[in-house]
């Protein structure tokens, strides 16, 4: 029994928020079976307006339901609906295929989808609709994604929109990605740069001595000259070889990511059916034949740099042969004249080398430091068009969710909080610190309530143990631990992870406002039926509406919302309550049946078609004697009440 539900006889008249998507009518016209399954060769019609599907229970109307959903890709409100209606969808079919035409205006389309999953299409247009299986109304009440997505029905454009922050969100997950592996690299090239940081007072200190022998020696000044000139040959022949080494490791890197690319771009596109000789993707099939070739190509010039390298080494190696003979014969010439001298020259030649690689290794760095600042402020750029675009969708919801309160009150009110949802970042956390020896269960939701995303991601990038722990209330070391396990690669999907706006849909009851998840199943359906019924556009189907709600709010509230209908909107219901295609005024009423081994329509019309008249009757009021006695019973009680 419905708890304090809208006033009966309530008419909601919903504006449109969607005018892109009401220009030309777009509306199930047809629905074919191939000849496979339990609906095997089943072929029905609808029409614009309320289209009601009734017949015994195992009669397939809940598979036609799921079938129209599979063919669309319609989707769902839960991923249990989606899983559950896909796999009927599938075993239904038994290997064959279901195709919806689309009426589009004054044109239509088809869609045509296999038990396989492949989908062909004539239209360009991409088909829309809401379909909910029977208890997923009450579903959408009771999970946060569920109401998030009644609310975005709502919203011209979603799917563009989607797909824009899929794409940027992508870019800022890549972005952070390479900023990973500059820090990874830098953290590597600092180590070593650390292990040598005595090079030079070392060598400060060689030469200091080396000069005192040569002194004592008393060397002529062209001797001088030419050790100098030489241990300065030897550090710049160093700092090449460190240079060469550097470019092969990142010329291998490149060309693994290139081998990786050309791999791929083989099997980008799926391979066309052998029966069907009409390929539609031969020109893209060219097309990425171009680009495997310039991927090719790539790695043959790759061959080549590596080539020039290994060039480059060998120069470099000999030239390094010639230095340290001629830097051999004068220590020889020096020693004799001071003993010791050698020894030293050819420490101070070794200290020398040593400079020339750390020179080299710090170049390396200061170059990965202006790598890091530039794609942090690539990063900062797309985050920002990110963000933008958060504040629109939201700015979106807010308006619909205005004017749905207005319509809606007193009986129902909504609420919209800005980035409220933390499942899905709180579990990407979770997922980042799995297998690190830390409570993930306690710390993620505790960074996830304390931070923002790329909050979280600067912490971890700059190292910054004192600003996360304080924002979460532990030690410096117990942060420093999380971020070392977050900065083994967690930091990309962390940054990329959704913190979507929280929706809650509230019903009067009594004197106070309950939330849907708080609801009973009847009170959550009372709350979200009419919001459905409310978006005009989008077909909307739904299995057996009227489960978990009394008759009192299907004759009233239910009905009220369906006569409220525009001529753009197409309502195709499975139902058992006869109160919905009668007070309900079907525009077409289907009738379904069973042999046991598979489901057929046998009836399919007008609503005042003596056929229809007679199915709804025996199916949905128990036959005429027994709508005859209950009318008898209903007149008798309201004369005795006079």
């Amino acid at each position: 029994m419905i708890v304090n539900e809208p006033k009966r006889g309530t008419t909601y008249h919903f504006p449109d928020f969607s005018p892109a998507q009401r220009g030309a009518l777009l509306y199930i016209q047809r629905v074919q079976v191939e000849t496979e399954g339990f609906l095997s060769g089943l072929d029905v019609e609808f029409s614009p307006g309320l289209n009601v599907i009734i017949g015994a229970r195992g009669t397939g109307k809940t598979s036609l339901i799921e079938l129209i959903r599979y063919c669309l890709g319609a989707g769902a409100f839960t991923e249990d609906a989606a899983n559950r209606g896909r796999q009927q969808a599938v075993a239904i079919l038994e290997g064959g295929a279901v195709t919806v035409t689309m009426r589009d205006g004054d044109s239509s389309f088809l869609v045509t989808r296999s038990a396989s999953g492949h989908v062909t299409t004539t239209g360009t247009r991409q088909p829309t609709c809401t379909v909910l299986a029977q208890n997923e109304v009450e579903a959408v009440g009771a999970q946060a994604a569920g109401r998030l997505h009644l609310i975005d029905r709502f919203r011209a454009n979603r799917d563009e929109t989607a797909k824009m922050m899929s794409n940027l969100l992508a870019h800022v997950r890549s972005l952070t990605t390479e900023i990973l592996a500059i820090l990874n690299d830098g953290g590597r090239l600092s180590e070593q740069i650390a292990s040598m940081s005595a090079v030079t007072a070392d060598l400060d200190e060689a030469r200091k001595h080396q000069q005192q022998l040569l002194d004592n020696a008393r060397a002529t000044e062209d001797q001088q000259l030419r050790l100098l000139s030489l241990q300065q040959d030897s550090q710049r022949l160093a700092l090449r070889e460190s240079v060469v080494d550097q470019s092969e490791s990142s010329v291998e890197s490149l060309a693994g990511a290139l081998t990786r690319l050309a791999s791929d771009a083989s099997s980008v596109l799926q391979t066309w059916p052998a029966d069907d000789q009409d390929d539609p993707l031969t020109g893209a099939r060219f097309l990425l034949a171009d680009v495997e070739r310039l991927l090719n190509t790539s790695l043959t010039r790759l061959a080549e740099v590596r080539n020039s390298l290994q060039a480059a080494r060998n120069e470099t190696a000999q030239r390094q042969v010639q230095v340290d003979e001629a830097s051999r014969q004068l220590r020889q010439s020096l020693e004799e004249l001071q003993a010791g001298i050698g020894l030293t020259t050819r420490r101070v030649v070794e200290l020398e080398e040593y400079q020339g690689q750390l020179f080299a290794l710090q170049n390396r760095l200061s170059e990965r430091t202006d790598r890091l600042r530039s794609v942090s402020a690539q990063r900062d750029s797309v985050q920002l068009k990110a963000e933008e675009l958060r504040d629109q969708v939201y700015s979106d919801r807010l308006a619909i969710v205005r004017e749905l309160n207005r319509t809606l009150a007193p009986a129902i009110r909504i609420r919209l909080a800005k980035s409220e949802n933390l499942e899905a970042y709180r579990s990407t956390i979770v997922a980042a610190l799995r297998g690190s020896g830390l409570h993930y269960n306690s710390l993620a939701p505790m960074l996830a309530q304390a931070a923002a995303p790329h909050e979280v991601v600067s912490w971890v990038e700059q190292n910054n143990a004192t600003e996360l722990g304080g924002a979460i209330g532990i030690s410096p070391d117990r942060a420093s631990s999380i971020i070392a396990a977050l900065r083994a690669g967690g930091t990309p999907d962390i940054i990329a992870s959704t913190v979507e706006d929280g929706v809650t849909l509230e019903l009067l009851d009594g004197q106070e406002f309950k939330a849907s998840d708080r609801l009973s199943i009847g009170q959550r359906c009372t709350t979200v039926l009419p919001i459905l019924l409310g978006h005009h556009g989008d077909p909307l189907i739904v299995d057996q509406p009227e489960d978990h709600l009394d008759n009192a709010f299907i004759a009233s509230t239910l009905v009220s919302a369906l006569q409220s209908r525009q001529p753009s909107d197409q309502f195709i219901f499975s139902s058992h309550n006869a109160n919905i295609p009668v007070l309900g005024g079907a525009n077409r009423v289907l009738v379904m049946n069973s042999d046991g081994d598979r489901g057929y329509l046998t009836h399919a019309g007008d609503l005042d078609a003596p056929e229809i008249i007679a199915a709804v009757t025996d199916i949905m009021e128990g036959g005429e004697r027994a709508f005859a006695t209950r009318a008898a019973f209903y007149r008798n009680e309201t004369v005795s009440r006079r």
